[in-house]
Parts: structure tokens; sequence; C-alpha cells
């Protein structure tokens, strides 16, 4: 007779397979980190000390980028924007303008403020956020002048940063008052808008995926005559990451019911997605998190990844989730908005992918848009650069509303006028 504190035969089998199972997950599990430590582990830890470390953007950053640069030699009919004598001529042009011209001669969109207002917020935050000189843009004999492309395309730059403050920064939820500037695309270089992290163009593999968009009802497009052109047939896994970044919709608007707030990438419906759909939809949620230097539980419940949270039964109650999953769509619908009018904001054309890329761009940032030009196009990393808040970007309560001269941002950008 079997002693009533010795297990059964079966009792034992099903100790020793849990005990196994055990085993064998912590064996996986750290197999895995091995693996991960050997290839991004110290890159990444590397990366996330330097920017924990990193000062936010100001703008005597780019006043040194300008000042500590070579002089250049233009072939365009413009002076030299870099190098200190170039610094200094710019510098002495504009005291001498603002001087004889204080009331502000032909400003389209800076308007409201004296010529010495325009001048400290152009030398500061957009001279200083691109890590140019005055003549870069500007006939420095005449600054009304719209001598150059370039001060037509900043023109329309201005233009840029008040609509995405209005439309997209401002109406972020649980907004923080941070806002879009210069600085926080280009980071004191103009060609410097590299579109994805050095992870993305690592470690997204190089294969054939099929890509199945939703309709504007959430709806699988499967018939490659339906799809847009540049999907119609396989593509690399790396150009349907970007397809989406540029082409996102929200199908189904948040309202905090159960099933609202799917967009392009919503894996959740009936009949499922395909396999193809699902890796594109992994690589595209690693390039958010490589892009801000976070993981997946940044916006996501990790017991329940589509839920927001907000108004979520049964979940982690803890709205941060639905913010900032509600913030990363968002998000997504910008890089989207900017893809569909980079063009007629002013951005200057490429009349190719350049063989010596600029800015230390890479080929995944340039994008032939809507009106067949090729135009080096900002994504998700060309502001963040592994940073949640772009440490490029201008919180304007850092300033006293009251503070003499208080232009750090003019009203007008702030998309409020």
């Amino acid at each position: 007779m079997q002693s009533p504190t010795r297990p059964s035969d079966r009792q034992a089998a099903i100790f020793v397979s849990v005990a196994v199972g055990i085993v064998v997950a912590v064996i996986t599990t750290a197999t895995f980190w091995w693996i991960y430590s050997l290839t991004l582990g110290p890159e990444r830890a590397a990366t996330a000390a330097a920017l924990a470390n990193a000062p936010r953007w100001s703008p005597s950053d780019g006043a040194k980028v300008i000042t500590a640069a070579q002089p250049n030699a233009p072939t365009d009919g413009r002076k030299p924007w870099l190098g200190q004598q170039a610094w200094t001529e710019g510098v002495q042009a504009g005291q001498a303008w603002i001087t004889m011209i204080p009331t502000p001669a032909n400003a389209q969109v800076l308007k409201g403020l004296t010529s010495a207002e325009i001048w400290t917020y152009m030398v500061q935050y957009v001279s200083g956020g691109l890590g140019v000189s005055c003549q870069y843009c500007h006939d420095i004999t005449n600054f009304a002048a719209d001598t150059f492309p370039q001060k037509l395309a900043a023109r329309s730059m201005f233009r840029m940063v008040s609509d995405v403050n209005a439309k997209f920064i401002t109406t972020l939820p649980n907004w923080r008052g941070n806002y879009l500037q210069c600085a926080t695309c280009h980071n004191s270089a103009p060609q410097n808008l590299e579109t994805v992290s050095p992870q993305f163009i690592k470690s997204v593999p190089p294969i054939q995926v099929t890509v199945d968009p939703l309709d504007e009802t959430g709806t699988p497009i499967t018939d490659p005559a339906k799809k847009p052109e540049a999907i119609r047939d396989q593509v690399a896994l790396q150009d349907a990451v970007l397809f989406y970044i540029y082409n996102y919709q929200v199908w189904k608007p948040f309202d905090g019911t159960e099933g609202s707030g799917r967009g392009s990438l919503a894996l959740t419906y009936e009949g499922g997605r395909t396999q193809d759909q699902v890796t594109i939809n992994q690589n595209v949620m690693n390039n958010h998190a490589w892009s801000l230097g976070v993981g997946c539980t940044f916006c996501h419940n990790s017991r329940n990844f589509v839920a927001f949270e907000l108004n979520a039964a049964g979940n982690l109650a803890n709205p941060v989730y639905g913010y900032n999953k509600l913030k990363a769509q968002q998000m997504m619908q910008l890089t989207t908005y900017l893809a569909q009018n980079w063009p007629t904001y002013g951005a200057i054309a490429k009349t190719a992918v350049p063989t010596a890329l600029e800015g230390g761009a890479s080929a995944f940032s340039y994008q032939t848009l809507s009106d067949g030009q090729i135009y080096n196009t900002p994504g998700c990393y060309t502001c963040h650069r592994g940073v949640n808040v772009p440490l490029g970007s201008l919180n304007q309560a850092s300033v006293p509303a009251g503070a003499a001269g208080n232009v750090s941002l003019p009203p007008v950008l702030r998309g409020t006028q």
C-alpha cells in the first residue's frame, strides 16, 4: 500500500515536468540575454548612459557649432556661413540692419515683433538651431530681400512650426508644454534629418514582406491592384516600416469605449492578420522604442497591449499607458502629415539620393514624395534621437512670462495665433 505522504507516479511526473520546464525556461532566457548582451546590449547601455547625462539644447550650442567649424566655400552666390569670421560678419551686419531698420521690412510670418525682437529670435534659435550663420539664408547687405531659395524655405518652415505646434503638439494628451522649434529636428545641422536610429539600420532583417494595409473601415486590403503603388509587390521589411511611418491613419478614433482607438497597425479584428503583417507591426514598434529610448511598457500595459488604460476595466488602471499610447498614435499621424506636406513647407528637393549622404543621414531618410521629387524627410528618430522628450524641444514655461525680450518662441510659432 502506497504511503499517504509519498506522491503518486502521476504527481511525480507532473512535478518533474514542471521542474524541467522551469529549468529550460531559465536557460533559454539566460541564453537570449547572453546573446543580446554580446550584440546590442553594450551599445544600448552606452547610449542610454550618454543620453541620461545629455543636457538640453541651448542657443549657445548652435553658436559653438558655427564658430568651431572650418569656413566653407559656397558656389551658389551665398557667402560662407560657417566659421568664426562668418559668424562675426553676420552678427555685425544684423546689428547694423536693426539699427537702420527698426520696423521690420518684408516680415511675412513673424509679424507683431520689432526688428530687434526678430533678430534676437533669429540669431539664437534659428541660426543656432540650424548651426549656420546668417549668410545661409540671407543677403546680409539687405536682410529683407528674398535673394536665396533657402530664405523662402525657412519662411515656409516657420509656417510648418506654427502648424505642427497648433495641430499636433499642443493638442497632445497630457501635454507638458514642450514646443517644436528649429533645433528639435535640425539639432544644429541644416541637413541633419536622420529618419531612423542606428538600431533600425542594424537590426531590421533584410527580408521581403507583403504589406496588407487597412482601409478607412479597418478592413485589410489584400488585392494588389487596390494597394498604393509602392506596396503592390513585396517590399523590404525596412521599407514596409517606413510606409507605415508615413502612411498612418486612425480608422476608429478613441472615445473611451472598448475597441476604439484603432489605427493602421491594428492587429485585433475578426480574422486576424497575416504573419507578414505581424512582423511589420513588431518592427514598427521596435523603431518607436529605438527612437524614443523606451521599452514596450512605456506605452503599453504588458497584460493587455490593446487597452488604452483610460477606462479599462479589469486592467491596471494607470492613465500613463493611455496618455503615452494616444501620444504615439498622434505622433504617427504627425509623421504622415509631414510627408504629405513636406514639399509645400519649403523643403528643398534633391535631384537624387546623395551619394555622399549629408549630415549623417542614411539612405532611409530620403523619400520620393507626392510631387515625385526626393526629399530628406523627418521621422520619429529625427526629433527624439533616443530620448522620450526631444532634447531640442523648447519648454516656454522655462522663460518667465514677463521677462524683457521674451521672444524665445514667438506666439505665432507656438500655434497660438
